[in-house]
């Protein structure tokens, strides 16, 4: 089974799949769940349902759930396909992407219900569309589920089982500012160097420098102004890049560092679109990363990231991204930055708003006491936890009752370790896979699936 979801995975790894772009994808997971022998249907979102049974049952026994679209960074924001490797660090074997993330979140779990398909019958699969995006798929969904039990395979640690998660909003801050009318003989070319990157919810905690922030920081105090800036890749990431055309003296190229490198560029005569701290003042003003911890298991509760800033024709943009494990805190967060940035003369917009998934499971439920089991087998004792992602489960369980789904749906999270996710650094542990694959196909077989 291991080789065979390897195998599954570098198809998927080889048809571009980013988030809004993911027709390709979709015409390959269609087309081989049909080969494998699922009926498959469609919904207007381009989520994808499939069921497989066989002749003595009339009802799935579990659905496995997870998204196709991915986080594109590097050569996948490229549209290029995703050349993997293998990395052995220290006692750890991994599986990277060469300068791209590796779209293991979620594409791995695709491979898994791929493998497990060509194995097993008697359960059902749902893959939504564009959820690193907002949920779009699954705020839309159109098709109800059979089964009672919905395994997300889209945690990112073997070690958790996961009964619940936070909730998100996008926020869009901009500006229009008034140009200095100056005259300029030296430009400079800003860039970035050695930021890592990561997850802007499972890795907020891990005080992962973000670009943008430690920009801003960097410039406020030197002699220079701002003619373009162009920062961050994706809402959801903690930020590498950043690009920033400067004027400033002929000796400015002295203050370049190991974050940042300074560059001259062709000298330009006059400019008469030039910014100055109006642009760095309210990026330093925010906190970017966590604000509160939940004393008792040391757990995220809210945080933001700022995720890109941008200046370009007289207008400065910034998106940023809010989480919570807890509504009314989500919305203080909303409250908070928007008095801040509109002190600063920004106008805020919020869009995309999902609420936290709150756990709804007990200890002694007998699904979560199968699950442990399973881990236990394979050496794990998982611990049961709520994240600081965001996850499709809340949404998905508030749609289910909405398309009037006759029976309860009991919603749990598991999956691989993934390290680095929406990031160049994104690895997957292959060990963590393997006791994945194994949980998985025990748990299938214990609801009641079969060979």
């Amino acid at each position: 089974m291991y080789q065979k979801v390897l195998a599954y995975f570098a198809q998927i790894c080889a048809i571009p799949h980013g988030s809004f772009h993911t027709q390709e994808l979709f015409h390959y997971l269609t087309k081989t769940l049909q080969n494998l022998g699922f009926v498959v249907r469609s919904d207007e979102m381009r989520n994808i349902y499939a069921k497989k049974l066989d002749s003595a049952h009339s009802k799935p026994v579990c659905c496995l759930q997870g998204h196709y679209d991915m986080v594109c960074v590097g050569g996948a924001a490229r549209n290029q396909p995703i050349e993997t490797y293998e990395e052995q660090v220290g006692e750890v074997r991994y599986l990277r992407a060469r300068d791209s993330s590796l779209g293991a979140d979620n594409g791995i779990a695709l491979a898994c219900m791929l493998a497990l398909g060509e194995k097993m019958s008697n359960f059902e699969v749902l893959l939504t569309n564009d959820e690193e995006v907002g949920m779009l798929g699954a705020k839309n969904l159109q098709m109800l589920i059979e089964s009672e039990v919905l395994l997300n395979l889209d945690s990112e640690d073997i070690h958790e089982i996961v009964l619940g998660c936070a909730g998100g909003v996008d926020i869009s801050a901009h500006s229009h500012l008034t140009p200095s009318q100056r005259i300029y003989n030296n430009t400079f070319v800003i860039h970035s160097n050695g930021f890592v990157g990561g997850h802007s919810g499972i890795d907020i905690h891990k005080n992962i420098p973000n670009a943008i922030v430690e920009f801003a920081h960097f410039l406020i105090d030197k002699p220079v102004q701002i003619l373009t800036l162009h920062a961050g890749e994706k809402r959801n990431s903690i930020p590498v890049g950043v690009e920033c055309v400067v004027v400033a003296g002929e000796n400015f190229c002295k203050y370049a560092n190991a974050m940042f490198s300074i560059t001259p560029t062709q000298s330009l005569q006059s400019l008469d679109e030039v910014y100055e701290r109006e642009i760095l003042l309210p990026i330093i003003a925010l906190h970017s990363g966590v604000y509160e911890i939940e004393s008792s298991t040391k757990s995220v509760v809210d945080s933001l990231n700022l995720s890109c800033a941008r200046l370009q024709n007289g207008v400065l943009e910034l998106d940023l991204f809010a989480r919570a494990n807890d509504d009314t805190k989500l919305e203080r967060m909303q409250r908070r930055v928007q008095t801040l940035l509109e002190a600063f003369g920004l106008r805020v917009g919020f869009s995309d708003f999902y609420n936290a998934w709150k756990r709804n499971i007990s200890d002694d439920d007998e699904i979560l006491s199968m699950l442990t089991k399973l881990y236990e087998a394979n050496g794990i004792v998982p611990h049961i936890t709520q994240i600081h992602a965001g996850l499709e489960c809340g949404i998905l369980g508030t749609k289910l009752k909405e398309l009037q789904k006759p029976t309860p749906t009991k919603i749990l999270s598991i999956g691989p370790t993934i390290d680095f996710p929406h990031s160049t650094k994104e690895r997957l542990n292959l060990e963590s896979l393997k006791i994945f694959v194994a949980v998985l196909e025990g748990a299938l077989q214990n609801l009641g699936a079969r060979v």
